[in-house]
């Protein structure tokens, strides 16, 4: 059970602090106050939801946050200010505030992780690791942004369609670009006996890295250039629904991802 609660807590974590990055990009200004007041009230929530479905990891020993507590409740306050001020004071949105956040909220996160990487693991392979949870992390942050623009046109058909063409292409440049490091990880590891038993299916482990390859990688793959493709027609609405599958599919492999790290497992 507890390992649930430290998937959940690192999965739903890192989409908040993604999303939070990149809630300041410049783009996204032509769409709203409101857009900023919604999502910056979504990655709070989102991200004190994971705080607090870690607790009960933490109670139990099983999951230190000791050395990590202090970026995590630093990231969220800085995120609580932000909201205060778009809600409150000041309209415009804070990219320092959301840029101060996020790299609390990362260090946070690398420095749990690295609780779970075993003491002979090469430092290269540490750095991947790291690589690909910073890269994980935006792509929640991306796919979960884009999914809201999309809602945005449904009540606004007149808005500017460069916001959801730009998160779509990031969304899929940064859907390869996981994929990549995944599997440029999974070859560096395929010296590993415990590797090749899953790839093999020899394994029960093997039956996750195939889901996760399968469904979190390859899936988002086929459908990013799809959803790519419906928003120059300006199909907004199947664009949006196009990346609520993909979005699910990034959550299952992200979740497949944080569990054979939490396990020890040589494949991310």
């Amino acid at each position: 059970m507890d390992r649930i609660h430290e998937i959940a807590f690192l999965v739903l974590g890192a989409l908040a602090v993604g999303g939070t990055l990149l809630l300041s990009h410049p783009v996204l200004a032509t769409v709203g106050v409101s857009f900023y007041r919604t999502n910056g009230l979504v990655f709070l929530i989102t991200f004190l939801l994971g705080l607090i479905i870690g607790v009960p990891s933490v109670s139990s020993g099983t999951f230190s946050l000791s050395y990590s507590a202090f970026f995590y409740l630093t990231s969220l306050l800085i995120l609580f200010f932000y909201n205060l001020r778009v809600w409150f004071r000041n309209p415009y949105s804070s990219t320092v505030l959301l840029v101060g956040s996020f790299l609390f909220g990362t260090t946070g996160l690398l420095i749990s992780l690295k609780d779970f990487i075993s003491a002979g693991t090469p430092p290269f392979l540490f750095f991947l690791i790291a690589a690909h949870t910073v890269i994980g992390s935006l792509l929640l942050g991306a796919g979960t942004l884009a999914m809201l623009l999309g809602h945005s046109y449904l009540t606004r058909p007149s808005l500017s369609i460069v916001p959801l063409m730009s998160f779509s292409k990031l969304f899929m440049g940064l859907v390869f670009l996981e994929g990549f490091v995944a599997i440029f990880y999974l070859i560096l590891a395929s010296e590993s006996q415990m590797v090749m038993n899953a790839i093999l299916l020899h394994s029960f482990e093997g039956l996750y890295l195939w889901i996760r390859f399968l469904v979190g990688i390859f899936g988002p793959m086929v459908l990013a250039p799809m959803i790519i493709k419906t928003v120059q027609e300006r199909a907004t609405m199947s664009a949006t629904g196009l990346l609520y599958i993909a979005m699910l599919m990034v959550i299952m492999g992200a979740l497949f991802s944080r569990f054979f790290i939490l396990i020890g497992a040589h494949f991310i």
